[in-house]
């Protein structure tokens, strides 16, 4: 299946002309993320968030210049490589994050994001200017790909917008992941948003309310992508997935 910037815009909001860079990059060679990868966007989240994190940050009021430069796509990409390479363990968590950190320095326009972003890997996000991260590390795991951001000038305001819009989208993506991987993450002994939850009642309530809040930021900034999670969390029934699974352990 291939994506074309009309699926982008229709079903996810993006603008026509970043939905056109993305579809037509050309897959960067030697890259982990795209092994054995043929389109730059493939129908896979794991992908398809990039053009749709674009468009929020487009929305937020960073320039769109900025945002298809080869600058901003070339820490981008090469932070989805070292994401790539942490998947297949060759390297580790916290050599992925220096790696990462490299790549924002290198082509740095943005000193106070990234200082944000060191004490938030460094386990000293109450020392950031800004709140980041969400209860579950399952649902903080993509949070590396916020260094691109740090090739990019912009004001507080837009730093609160960006961020926010980021939680909105992964914690939702995260959690699909998540619903579908439960049986697999417990079984590798790998984080799950559901298990550091609850695999309970309760659990299922606060799940939900993160589904739901990413909902209410997502309308904030763009009622497309907003209305494709209204549609899933109306179809959703987290208690009963969880006593599903429960029953078939």
């Amino acid at each position: 299946m291939f994506l074309s910037c009309d699926d982008l815009k229709l079903a996810y909001g993006v603008d026509m002309e970043i939905g056109q860079f993305y579809v037509d990059r050309k897959v960067p060679e030697n890259n982990a993320y795209w092994k054995k990868r043929h389109l730059y966007i493939p129908p896979v989240t794991g992908y398809y968030f990039m053009p749709i994190f674009s468009d929020l940050a487009f929305r937020a009021g960073v320039s769109k210049d900025f945002l298809l430069s080869e600058k901003y796509m070339t820490v981008a990409e090469s932070i989805l490589d070292s994401a790539g390479r942490l998947e297949e363990k060759e390297i580790t968590w916290d050599e992925h994050i220096a790696e990462c950190i490299g790549f924002a320095e290198s082509h740095l326009g943005n000193p106070s994001f990234l200082q944000d972003l060191k004490y938030y890997f460094k386990g000293e996000k109450e020392k950031a200017s800004i709140a980041l991260g969400t209860p579950y590390p399952s649902l903080n795991r993509a949070d590396a790909y916020l260094f691109s951001l740090c090739t990019l000038n912009f004001d507080v305001a837009t730093k609160h917008i960006l961020v926010e819009s980021w939680y909105a989208l992964m914690t939702y993506f995260l959690i699909l992941d998540d619903l579908a991987d439960i049986r697999e993450d417990i079984r590798n002994n790998e984080e799950n948003a559901l298990l550091e939850a609850g695999l309970s009642s309760q659990g299922a309530d606060i799940i939900s309310a993160m589904i739901n809040e990413s909902y209410n930021r997502m309308n904030k900034i763009n009622p497309v992508m907003a209305n494709r999670i209204d549609h899933k969390r109306l179809k959703l029934d987290i208690a009963a997935l969880i006593s599903s699974f429960l029953k078939g352990q």
